[in-house]
């Protein structure tokens, strides 16, 4: 959700040179349920508790980079997004009840929509303005960085996901990562992004499932909503994409004009995972991402 744009030439693309806010969904009138909702799976107590793990971890990080993280709480909001802004060295998340309420959103699915949020902040190459990762980016960002970074360590709750996940996401995070921690670990973080996959699926879109991916291939890349199948399908690559985040980068920021092209999918390399390195798990889907680099090992 894009409000306000001043549209300029940016590195061979029309994209935004000022983005007042960049949302988790495209609009919606789910809100007009709200009201209707009696048994959902998040209270407020849950929606102050995710913030707060997030606002632990994540101050520090922003401070490191100048910013303050203001993480505006409307619980009795009934708009189902969320939604991120910047104004000077403050940035800022809009996470709101509405969303929170929906019973297709599970606590960790909550968690990484608003790891998206930050992902538009951090998540860095692809950029859709100067200063926001793109939609597909922070689907990225929420599970190769941020879910990973909040649920590390959490090894009781991470194992308790093993048993109940779908046969072929499970297969995927057993080909990546080799021990007992890492594994449950991206086990959780699928079942948070097919929560995420199940609210997009009430917007109207055909129903998002582990077992048909969208193999298609954009000309260029889409920065703005991807479907909801082909976002599913980002969840799942960040979550089985073996790179190390580093929280002191955002890739490419500082190429100016230069961000979204290939010297900044070049920047982005050492911390996301890329075709052109001979990887066969883990990478942008192609149906929202346009590699500038080959497919072929990469040299």
């Amino acid at each position: 959700m894009l409000a306000r744009i001043t549209s300029t030439a940016f590195a061979g693309l029309m994209l935004t040179a000022s983005v007042a806010n960049a949302g988790f969904l495209p609009p919606n009138d789910l809100h007009k349920e709200d009201g209707l909702l009696r048994f959902t799976t998040i209270d407020q107590a849950q929606f102050n508790a995710v913030i707060d793990e997030a606002e632990a971890v994540y101050g520090p990080i922003f401070t490191a980079f100048g910013s303050k993280l203001k993480v505006n709480r409307l619980w009795t909001d009934s708009t189902v997004n969320a939604s991120a802004s910047q104004s000077g060295s403050t940035w800022t998340v809009n996470m709101y009840g509405g969303l929170a309420r929906r019973p297709e959103v599970t606590r960790d699915g909550f968690a990484l929509v608003l790891c998206h949020e930050i992902g538009h902040h951090l998540g860095g190459y692809p950029f859709v303005s100067a200063w926001a990762a793109d939609e597909g980016q922070s689907d990225y960002f929420a599970t190769l960085a941020c879910g990973r970074l909040l649920w590390s360590g959490q090894d009781i709750e991470n194992e308790s996901f093993a048993a109940d996940l779908d046969a072929i996401p499970k297969a995927m995070c057993d080909k990546t990562w080799t021990t007992a921690e890492d594994k449950n670990l991206c086990y959780r973080m699928m079942a948070g992004g097919k929560s995420l996959a199940d609210l997009l699926s009430a917007l109207g879109g055909t129903k998002a499932s582990w077992s048909t991916p969208d193999n298609s291939a954009v000309k260029t890349t889409n920065h703005a909503h991807p479907a909801g199948q082909c976002r599913l399908d980002t969840y799942t690559a960040g979550a089985v994409c073996g790179k190390g985040w580093d929280v002191k980068i955002i890739p490419a920021k500082d190429l100016g004009s230069k961000r979204n092209t290939k010297d900044g999918e070049m920047d982005s390399l050492k911390y996301t995972c890329n075709q052109s390195q001979g990887v066969t798990l883990g990478f942008r889907p192609t149906c929202w991402f346009k590699p500038f680099l080959a497919t072929a090992a990469f040299e």
